[in-house]
């Protein structure tokens, strides 16, 4: 589906997106979603009126409902006529569902019910692959479900029965890959998370200098006690007892 600039106006209103974040395009739900649903409530209808028209002919004539015909059809005509008009409800609410294609993100736009609205978004950072699944009546009438696959343990986002699903799929991968790159090359500044770069110390001239003056102290003060430590020690003389000196004497006169 083309942007147009009143869907970009009120989408921006409505999604949690930045002001300046460009939507690249609008994926809706297959023609044959809501012909699915009308298929169903037309089998219902009709085969309550034939049901309807079957009890009131068995037995012929003298049957037991004959009599009450014409009000068994008229119920059965307004049972039909409800089941048709509660189809427009889920018919309506598909056709409120949407997936948001932007520079950054997925976007989709569910309504469980009238009073319910769901909004699921995931960041192009974390698409990891996108698969395609289509089954006959798929590859007959050009839709299929898209399996939009992440890293880790974060749940898969699944979006059924969109048109020319292998186009969106292209889509997707595209502007993941474009991310990737405007990421590398530092283009979104203000949504994109930037990792900070070591930044080289500031060298202060005079504490330098003082570095290598305490780094040559250092050193002059190692080789001195190298060279302090290589001298060899004065040799020490043995102590020898004086000859002059005499024993002392025995006091006890033999």
């Amino acid at each position: 589906m083309q942007v147009t600039p009143r869907s970009d106006t009120i989408l921006h209103q409505k999604l949690p997106i930045d002001a300046d974040e460009k939507i690249l395009a609008i994926y809706k739900h297959h023609w044959f979603a809501y012909a699915a649903n009308w298929l169903v409530s037309l089998t219902i209808a009709i085969a309550l009126l034939v049901l309807a028209i079957v009890l009131t002919t068995i037995g012929g004539a003298d049957g037991t409902l004959v009599q009450y015909r014409y009000q068994i059809i008229a119920v059965a005509s307004v049972f039909s006529i409800l089941v048709l008009a509660g189809t427009c409800v889920p018919i309506y609410l598909r056709s409120q569902e949407q997936v948001v294609l932007t520079e950054e993100a997925i976007v989709q736009i569910l309504r469980p019910s009238l009073f319910a609205n769901k909004i699921d978004q995931l960041s192009l950072r974390h698409i990891s692959d996108v698969s395609v699944t289509q089954d006959f009546l798929g590859t007959m009438f050009g839709f299929g479900h898209i399996t939009i696959e992440t890293p880790g343990e974060q749940n898969n986002y699944h979006f059924s029965t969109l048109t020319n699903p292998h186009e969106v799929a292209r889509e997707i991968i595209a502007a993941h890959e474009n991310f990737d790159a405007a990421v590398h090359s530092g283009r979104m500044p203000t949504t994109i998370e930037k990792v900070a770069q070591p930044q080289p110390p500031v060298i202060d001239s005079e504490q330098y200098q003082q570095f290598l003056q305490y780094q040559q102290m250092v050193a002059r003060q190692q080789q001195e006690q190298q060279q302090a430590g290589n001298q060899p020690f004065p040799p020490t003389q043995p102590n020898v007892p004086n000859e002059t000196t005499q024993p002392p004497q025995d006091p006890v006169q033999r």
